[in-house]
């Protein structure tokens, strides 16, 4: 029998707004290319680590996450000696990505019945607004900064409800209970086709990012080669044909290098509306 094959246990904050199959198909590709066992733990409750319990990177309970670019923001912001970043990200394919530019976008969506009325963002006055939740930097955050370069503030909506996801809020757009929201684009793209007639009647209104890129992190307790086979491993995925071509379902043209300066923005976005709320409205 030989020896056991090295463990690497990997956490997604990403879904279910993120389909849950790319990060298994990361999972086996790492398996395949690196020559681990791997296993795959699935966080829902939060974009990432839980505030009321020791977060999993401190308590050496995984070794490399994918999580929101807020709550990578706060793991730096409170020195967590135990989170790294992997100095990679991954490139979405977006109609206003035509330079394959790192970051994603925030989608701002309507029904399609209201595009009679509302031709840009200032045609949204008065209206019901749907958003995921406050610390979301797609759904809130941009936003209340979109708002205040227009000379604008959160009572420029009629009525703010709190979805609680990115994907309650499209269908709260497509039901008419909501009559737009700001959504991760890649969430949106991602689950169109399991709306009602492929989501058909949810129209893009207007896109606004690049905004920081996904972060990928590991537990600093990882030696120094294991992270670089990492990082080269997934730098080398979308050029493999197989492999590739998978990723592409997923809307990923590419993986590209990524620094902690890329997420000085994030601060300054959240710096800028610190006074700033969408209100708490729940849905």
């Amino acid at each position: 029998m030989g020896s056991p094959r090295p463990k690497l246990r990997i956490i997604t904050y990403m879904c279910p707004s993120h389909p849950v199959e790319l990060y298994e198909l990361i999972l086996q590709y790492l398996e395949e290319e690196v020559g681990f066992e791997a296993s795959l733990l699935y966080e829902s409750r939060g974009s990432g680590p839980l505030p009321d319990r020791v977060d999993p990177f401190t308590d050496d309970a995984v070794d490399i996450g994918f999580m929101s670019t807020s709550a990578y923001v706060k793991l730096l912001d409170m020195q967590n000696k135990y989170v790294a970043l992997l100095p990679v990200t991954a490139v979405f394919d977006h109609p206003k990505n035509t330079e394959g530019v790192k970051g994603y976008y925030s989608d701002v969506i309507i029904h399609v019945d209201g595009r009679k009325h509302v031709k840009e963002f200032l045609d949204l006055r008065g209206c019901r607004w749907a958003y995921s939740d406050e610390g979301s930097l797609s759904a809130s955050t941009v936003i209340l900064k979109t708002l205040k370069e227009l000379g604008e503030n959160a009572s420029f909506f009629g009525n703010t409800l709190r979805s609680g996801s990115h994907l309650n809020s499209i269908q709260m757009v497509l039901t008419k209970q909501a009559e737009a929201a700001a959504i991760d684009a890649n969430a949106l793209a991602w689950n169109k086709k399991y709306l009602q007639d492929e989501g058909k009647d949810i129209q893009v209104l207007h896109s606004i990012g690049p905004l920081p890129p996904y972060p990928v992190v590991v537990n600093n307790r990882m030696d120094r080669s294991t992270k670089e086979n990492i990082l080269q491993a997934l730098l080398k995925m979308p050029g493999t044909r197989l492999w590739g071509s998978r990723l592409k379902k997923f809307g990923i043209m590419k993986f590209v290098p990524n620094s902690p300066d890329d997420y000085q923005e994030e601060r300054q976005i959240h710096e800028a509306v610190k006074d700033m709320s969408l209100g708490m409205r729940y849905y």
